[in-house]
């Protein structure tokens, strides 16, 4: 008997058979019931071939085989082979969105100074008044910051990424040194003083090249530069003094009225005003962590000066020429 017939029979009489084989078998038997008679050789054949074929037929209707139509699989892969291209040609050639450069502000008020370190370990001293602003692009293939005002840099050293500090017209790179700006928009000189190190400092000069004033600026050297005149000179200077303000050391070499009242006004936080009578001279003086009344008082006494002082408001007049 053919194994397929074998194993639904055996299954028949065990009940594990489906519904669909169990009406099979019953339906074959109920086909043959009348033969009670002993079947030959060739009968018996006959019978169990019919019943085969009955399983390959429900076996053929229970599991169809689905003809696989290669029209369409060419078009779909030829299709697929398209789509990949053209995804790595627009990824290729397609320029990626440029996020527009911004800067972060970090200010220290009149009257204040403020240390802060970058993320490149760079450490800034604020001067009172003063402000930073550190690009957004910080560190991707330069560092670059824009200054008001008056910070002492000690730069992190990273031959691979210089660091720019951009103040007026002027524009200082280092690559790691220590180093005074001083560029109050209001005042009328800007002024770059080194520490340590050396550094070069550019003018506006054309977008494409900017004009070099320095190339390098040493140990005990600072570039003075004239916003009136546009002009610049290199000067000595002595590197104890170069940031003597992050100690309370306020101090003018060779000042007027002018830069000394606005001085006084962002080192306490005063509102002071100069009446019309302009004293010409200029002025070298020194203070050590002394109050406002004490300087102006020296300050009158030096220069003949006299001032009226009214909690934050100050009215200075110099002594007529």
């Amino acid at each position: 008997m053919d194994e397929k017939i074998q194993v639904l029979f055996k299954r028949y009489q065990e009940g594990t058979v489906t519904a669909e084989e169990r009406s099979l078998v019953e339906t074959w038997f109920e086909s043959h019931k009348g033969q009670n008679k002993k079947l030959s050789r060739e009968d018996e054949i006959s019978v169990f071939e019919d019943l085969d074929s009955r399983i390959n037929a429900f076996i053929s209707e229970e599991v169809p085989v689905r003809k696989m139509n290669f029209r369409w699989l060419q078009i779909a892969a030829v299709f697929f082979t398209l789509l990949v291209s053209g995804l790595f040609m627009r990824n290729r050639f397609t320029k990626k969105a440029i996020k527009p450069e911004t800067f972060t502000e970090i200010s220290s008020l009149r009257g204040v100074k403020k240390e802060i370190t970058l993320k490149d370990g760079t450490t800034v001293f604020l001067n009172s008044g003063s402000s930073i602003f550190i690009s957004s692009r910080f560190g991707e293939n330069k560092r670059e910051v824009r200054l008001t005002g008056e910070a002492f840099f000690q730069v992190h050293h990273d031959a691979s990424k210089p660091f720019v500090i951009h103040s007026g017209k002027l524009q200082t790179t280092v690559l790691g040194t220590s180093f005074d700006i001083r560029a109050y928009p209001e005042d009328e000189q800007l002024k770059i003083s080194v520490a340590t190190g050396r550094v070069k400092v550019e003018g506006k000069g054309t977008a494409s090249k900017p004009a070099l004033y320095v190339k390098a600026l040493t140990h005990n050297q600072a570039l003075v530069y004239n916003r009136v005149k546009d002009s610049h000179r290199v000067t000595a200077v002595n590197s104890d003094s170069v940031s003597s303000w992050r100690t309370n050391h306020l101090i003018f070499e060779n000042a007027s009225y002018e830069e000394i009242a606005r001085s006084l006004g962002r080192w306490y936080n005063l509102d002071v005003t100069l009446t019309a009578h302009h004293d010409l001279k200029r002025y070298t003086l020194s203070f050590y962590n002394e109050r406002a009344d004490k300087v102006l008082n020296v300050l009158s006494n030096l220069t003949g000066m006299t001032y009226s002082m009214n909690g934050r408001k100050v009215i200075i007049n110099p002594k007529k020429s």
